[in-house]
Order: C-alpha cells, then structure tokens, then sequence
C-alpha cells in the first residue's frame, strides 16, 4: 500500500454570508435574485426565510416588529365623511377582497415581508370597468422584477431550476399604474436603499450572520445530544486498512449501536487478540466548549439585538443576562422604540395604503393603532377609586348589584305626559313582559342579516328627540321612510313657492313644526336648499336634491338607520339582576326602525324611546330613574351581501 494512500481526507469550505448580487442573464426574462450559485441560486428571499424558521432569535424579533408596527389593529379616520363615504372605508377595511381577508390581515402580511425581506408586494386586480380594484397580498418570494418590462414575473417555486408555465405556474403580471387597467397588476413597496434599483434588503441584513451562527448553534447541541458521545469522536481500528464494504458495514453497525438520543450511555463491549490491535477511541473536544458556547450564545443575541434595532429584548420576550426587566425599565424602553422605530415604519405602511385608498376618493383616513407592551400595575386602593361598584365586588367575587345613575327623572314623552311633580314608578309583573317582548317579537328584523357601518349611542331620549337625533345625524340622502318622505314634501312645496315659511309647510303637511325646522335645517346644511338674500329671503331646493329625492338616494338607497338594544358603553350586557324584560329583549336578536318603535310605543302604551326597561326606584331610597342600564343604539345597517 502507498504511504499516500495511508489516509483519507475530506475538505470541508465553510462560507462566509456575502450580500446578495442582483444581476441581468442572457437566458433570463428576470433580474437574478442573488447571482452566487449553490442552494439559493435566484432565490436570496428563501435564504432570509430559513433563517427566519430555523433561528429562534430571529424569528422572536421579526415577530416582535410586526406585533408593534401592526399594533392594535386599522382604523380610519371619519371626520367629515357623510355615511356612504363611511360605507366606501368600510368595505376598504372589512373586504379590500373576495379571499375573505379583512385590511388587517393584508397589511399584517405585508408587514411581514417588509420586515423579513425589505419590501412587500400587492396584487391590486381591476373591475371590468378600471375604475376600483381589490387588493390581494403576494408571496414576496414568488415574483423577480421583469428584465425588459416594467412588470413582473411570477412562480410559484423559483429554487426549481425549470421555469414554465406548466411546471411552476410561470406567467408575466404588468406593473400597478395608477390609471387604471384590466386584470392583475403588482404594487411594490420596498424600503430605500443606495445603489439598489431591483429588489430591497432588509434593515438587519449586516446581522444576518449572525442570525445563521445561531442556527448552527442549535445544530451542534441537538447533534451532540443525538450522537450520545456529547462530543466528536474518532474511533481507530489498529488491525488493518478493512476494504470500502467492510468500512461502510463497520459505520452502520457504529451507528445503529451508539448514535441517538436511545443509544447514549449504551455499554460497549470490544473483543480484541491483543492490545496492539484494539480499537482506539479519541474524543475531539475542545477545552471549555460549555464556556465558549454560551458565550457565542450571548454574543449572538446582542447583535442580533443592534441588528434588528431593539432597545430591549424583553419588548419581544427575550430576556438576557443581568436584566432585572422592571416595569419602568421596560416602558422606557418602549417609549423610545416607539419613537426610534415603531411610528416610522407604521407612518411607512401608512402611506402606502393611504395612497392606495387616494385611488378610491380618500385621503390620510387610514392610521395604525398603538399597542403597547403592559399596563401600569396600579395601587389596589387607587384602582378602586376609578372603578363601578360592581367592579368592586366582582373584583372579590361577590354577587353584582343593579347600578342606576342618580339623575333628575325625565318626564318627556309623547305618548305619556306627566306633570313636573309627578313620577311614574311602572313595573313589570311576568305577565306584562310576556305580552310587551311578544309585541317586540312581532316586529323588527333579525340582526344577523345586517352589516354595521356606524354606531350612535342614545341616552334619556324620547320619540321626538329620536326623529332630532336621526335629521341632525344623518345627511338627507341616506334617511327613509317617514323622514323621506318629509324631505320630498318639504322640496316640492318649496319648489313651487321658496317663499313658503316652516309654519305654512307644518300646516300644509299637518307635520309638528319643530320636524319642520330640523328639517329644512338639515336640508340647508347639506346644500339641497340654497338660501336667498335679505331682500328675497326664499329658499330654492337645488336640481341635485331634487334628482336625489326622485331617485329615492340611489347611492346610499342599501343604507338603512336601524335601532338595537344593548348595554351602556362600558356596562357588562346582562347581570345576575337584570329585569327579564331586558334579558328577553336582549336575547331576542333583533334590530329596529324608528317608526316599528313607535309603532311599539303606541301599542304597549308608553315611550320606549324613554323607560325602556321600566321605571326604578334605588333600594331604599325615593330617587326614581326612568329607564335601566340598557339604552338604545343608533346604527347605520346594510344587508349583507
């Protein structure tokens, strides 16, 4: 045998992570996604996903960016919006698709990406007509910018090294343009960085290194568990060079013995002629591997933690050597990580939808709540000074009470009248709520069939307040029914004579004369009416409300104002006390108009609108109130699709 044949060796090249080169290839339609060759060849997302899955560290801080930049979720700002504006937003927010994705869920996913890779993309696909889109997220990694074009294509896997149609789904999709067009189109959003004109690179790209050394540190330990040597070993056999079959037997006996988690600590038994020729067995372990490891661990995680600009790990749930992770500490740390990082990325995602809602006739609506990390951990006795009774005793598990506002009783009603010193104390036997919650019953929709669009809660309002409340709520292109109606009435009477004053319309229309007002009030307010001068004091309905009231409000014709009956704001829905009229009308599912209310009011006798569930008198006292802790809420309904 030849002296250079005595041993074999193996080289191992270990690689160093170098930034990614984005280049054009001849044979290719696309820019090269990292040009090195090897397993992401084309494919450098992939490697940012691996580290992504297989690194704990890296995953908790990527994860721990998207949770505070995505925060509690998207609201939109409706200042000065009329209902089917507020309607437009809301189908924006709870259906931007038909993938049953709400907004929250596209941007959650787009976050993502733009914290793992550096951008995110979005299929926008127009209507027939190319005047609105709906709005899908991409899978980052499924798209590389288009060579020659301004689009791009799209795969649904790019490791693989055959790209067509039929294989991998291959097709080119054009670039968004704001104009409008047919069928799928690609917004890109990317973060900006020098010299890069392809594709983005995140903001811990110089970490990533480290984000893989942490990788192979679980490696190694989960392998020196597996192996049940805790260590490297060379075992050497002294009887001889054994041929390449009798090598490959020896190794899988070796390893069916001893390697795994089973086999560790497993006795071995060696038979042997003499010493001379007895295997040899040699562990490779370095000298405070222990030490060194757990030092390379903390190391880790503290460029991990510059890389990814967090100004404490236990914002995202890694705790680290000699942090004691103090409440002070920890909303100090937040406060600046809000400042430094979070507001910044969420004003960037902002921007990007806002634009896209731009498109849609909006401007600046959509913002990112704020979510924070804890609460203040308060004083017993200073919780108590701001909390109900009930929260107090449901606090030490005590039985809760019926809570009622000591308030001066009110009297209005247009069904009941009462003089000042008079109080209605009505009360409800089991008969008497079982006929009033069957007239409910006859009455009303089933709420499941309805789509909310806004809320309005009512307090201490009787029928007229109700009429008010909707005329000077609402625009007079969404109101129905009777109010309708009296707008119609109120334009064509002033259409033949704009000289005709609100006692001669109340008279003519044999309407109450506050209607009247509030409504031609509400009719020069929205500009249906336009108003003349000093000299000429008429007033002449414009040819658009005019056209709207012909067309009963084609617009906003789907748009309904319907009433439900539900706790007050910050109230639990139903006590252990509540009256049974409120637990049967709660429990009821149904949702009202003003005039099935009062319709309700006239059969059962008494304002609705006003008692609700019955007058009541505070234990021992004489203080009356005339209603409960439920009321009734205003909402702008559709029926949904």
């Amino acid at each position: 045998m030849e002296k250079d044949n005595l041993y074999n060796f193996i080289s191992l090249k270990l690689s160093a992570h170098k930034t990614p080169i984005f280049k054009e290839e001849k044979q290719k339609d696309w820019i090269i996604y990292g040009a090195e060759k090897g397993d992401y060849y084309n494919n450098y997302p992939g490697y940012l996903t691996y580290l992504y899955n297989r690194s704990s560290k890296q995953n908790a801080f990527i994860n721990g960016k998207v949770h505070y930049i995505c925060g509690n979720g998207v609201g939109f700002d409706a200042h000065g919006l009329n209902i089917e504006a507020k309607a437009s937003v809301n189908d924006f927010l709870n259906k931007p698709n038909d993938n049953g994705d709400t907004l929250k869920d596209v941007i959650k996913k787009s976050v993502l990406d733009k914290k793992l890779y550096g951008g995110f993309y979005l299929e926008l696909v127009w209507n027939k007509s190319g005047k609105s889109f709906e709005i899908y997220h991409m899978a980052y990694n499924s798209l590389r910018k288009a060579k020659n074009d301004d689009g791009y294509w799209y795969s649904r896997d790019w490791a693989n090294k055959r790209q067509d149609e039929e294989t991998t789904g291959l097709k080119y999709i054009d670039a968004f343009t704001p104009e409008g067009g047919t069928g799928s189109q690609i917004y890109c959003a990317k973060e900006y960085r020098p010299d890069l004109d392809y594709y983005p690179l995140p903001d811990y790209l110089a970490s990533c290194v480290y984000a893989e050394i942490d990788v192979e540190l679980s490696n190694y330990r989960l392998n020196a568990i597996k192996s049940g040597f805790n260590s490297g070993t060379i075992i050497s056999f002294n009887n001889g060079r054994p041929t390449d079959e009798e090598r490959e037997n020896i190794e899988d006996k070796l390893k069916e013995k001893f390697v795994g988690t089973d086999q560790a600590n497993s006795l071995l038994i060696n038979f042997s002629a003499s010493k001379e020729s007895a295997p040899t067995i040699a562990r490779l372990a370095p000298q405070n591997v222990d030490t060194q490891l757990d030092s390379l661990n903390d190391q880790v995680t503290q460029e991990l933690i510059i890389g990814h600009r967090i100004t404490n790990p236990l914002l995202v749930g890694i705790k680290t050597p000699g942090e004691l992770g103090g409440t002070n500490q920890i909303s100090e740390s937040f406060l600046l990580y809000r400042s430094t990082y979070i507001e910044p990325n969420q004003k960037e995602i902002e921007k990007e939808f806002n634009y896209l809602l731009t498109l849609k006739g909006f401007a600046n609506r959509i913002y990112l709540k704020e979510v924070t990390p804890m609460q203040e951990v308060l004083p017993i006795e200073e919780k108590v000074k701001v909390m109900t009774k009930n929260e107090i005793r449901e606090m030490f598990n005590l039985e809760a009470i019926e809570e009622v506002e000591p308030v001066k009783p009110v009297i209005s009603s247009t069904v009941h009248r009462f003089e000042e010193d008079e109080c209605c104390r009505h009360s409800f036997n089991a008969e008497d709520i079982e006929n009033t919650i069957e007239v409910f019953r006859q009455y009303g929709e089933d709420i499941d069939k309805f789509e909310f669009i806004d809320k309005k809660y009512l307090f201490k309002f009787s029928i007229d307040d109700v009429f008010e409340n909707e005329v000077k709520n609402y625009s007079f292109d969404i109101l129905e029914g009777d109010v309708k109606l009296l707008y119609r009435n109120i334009i064509d009477l002033l259409s033949k004579d704009p000289l005709m004053s609100n006692n001669s319309i109340a008279d003519t229309l044999k309407t109450p004369l506050n209607r009247v007002k509030v409504a031609v009030d509400r009719l020069i307010k929205d500009g249906a009416i336009s108003l003349g001068n000093e000299d000429v004091p008429n007033r002449v309905p414009t040819k658009e409300a005019i056209k709207v009231i012909d067309e009963q409000g084609a617009k906003t014709e789907n748009l309904r104002i319907m009433y439900t009956y539900e706790p007050r704001p910050g109230q639990k829905a139903l006590l252990p006390t509540s009256r049974e009229f409120c637990v049967k009308l709660m429990n009821a599912g149904k949702i009202y108009s003003r005039q099935q209310i009062e319709q309700i009011s006239s059969v059962v006798g008494y304002d609705v609108w006003a008692q609700r569930g019955g007058w009541w008198t505070r234990k021992g006292g004489d203080v009356t109130t005339p209603y409960c802790r439920h009321v009734w809420v205003q909402n702008v309904v559709r029926i949904k699709k």
